[in-house]
């Protein structure tokens, strides 16, 4: 074997510019093989792609007459001596192609090696494979995932299809003016296989995740949790599931057991809950990396606040 021609002018003027106008992005996990990597600059996980050999019809059998060969390192190598392949062509045909190492695409991440073979068939029998086409590209959709599907996925899975948040008042929806109200909510609630439920307050799931790809696709685990954000009418704010009111345990009594908010003027308000998730993908063996947060559509119940008449009594 032997290395090949580089490619046309053309080829060596676009990938010249990539190396001048891309800045080298940082990598986590294998740089060999077929594996799974992170990529900063593209903000996902890509491989490189599956390396084809011999023609699909297996040498110069068949009725093919073009064959695309792709390399998961950056370059492609002529076989050598193999009759089926013209590798000492015209020089006018592209025969292989060197991809430079530290060169990268578009989004940032390495460029591999491609070539379209030809070949022509008179009266019924095949010439030999001619290299018409080379380039260098990024690892096609085929080998990435970028971190929005993976959220998507997550949010369409797991987040979307729990109840919606549900927004209680204790005792009921009608409070006083200048006493604590108690608000809670019991979200998420439901959550069963194949998320665990790490914690409740805040709420932390894993939740493992496959997405598919052909010659595999990628599995890891989320970590999320979620970030409960309470916004009373009257500009107060409050974070928690909270819980509903205790008998016999009184918020004054209690700091910091129940969320509450004070109204200090009487009428209907509205009490808003929005709801995050956030967290982390871990595709092993590489590091974590956080997810693009989910954001929920907020909820809200109104509560009538009232005043607090004094209550006459005769001794």
């Amino acid at each position: 074997m032997r290395r090949l021609a580089r490619r046309a002018l053309s080829v060596s003027l676009l990938t010249g510019l990539l190396a001048v106008g891309l800045v080298t992005p940082a990598y986590a996990g294998p740089q060999d093989g077929i594996g799974w990597q992170y990529s900063e600059s593209a903000s996902g996980y890509w491989r490189p792609p599956q390396a084809t050999g011999a023609p699909p019809t297996g040498g110069s059998s068949g009725p093919a007459t073009v064959f695309v060969q792709r390399s998961n390192t950056n370059e492609l190598l002529c076989p050598e001596g193999d009759p089926d392949f013209a590798c000492d062509g015209p020089p006018a045909y592209i025969t292989g192609i060197i991809c430079g190492a530290n060169l990268r695409g578009p989004r940032g991440l390495p460029l591999f090696a491609w070539i379209r073979w030809e070949r022509e068939i008179v009266d019924g029998e095949p010439g030999p494979w001619v290299g018409r086409e080379a380039d260098c590209e990024e690892p096609g959709d085929d080998d990435f995932i970028p971190m929005q599907e993976i959220s998507w996925e997550v949010n369409y899975q797991v987040f979307q299809q729990l109840n919606a948040p549900a927004i209680q008042i204790s005792p009921n929806a009608r409070t006083l003016i200048n006493l604590p109200t108690i608000v809670s909510t019991n979200y998420p609630a439901g959550i069963g296989p194949p998320a665990t439920v790490l914690s409740q307050d805040p709420p932390r799931i894993s939740i493992p995740i496959h997405i598919d790809r052909p010659n595999g696709g990628l599995d890891g685990e989320i970590t999320a949790e979620a970030d409960l954000t309470w916004t009373f009418e009257d500009g107060g704010t409050a974070t928690g599931r909270g819980r509903p009111y205790v008998s016999g345990r009184l918020p004054e009594n209690n700091p910091g057991f129940y969320v509450t908010n004070i109204f200090e003027r009487p009428g209907q308000k509205t009490v808003t809950l929005d709801v995050s998730w956030t967290g982390d993908v871990t595709v092993p063996p590489l590091a974590p990396e956080q997810i693009v947060p989910v954001n929920l559509p907020a909820v809200t119940e109104d509560v009538e606040v009232l005043e607090n008449s004094p209550v006459l009594s005769k001794d």
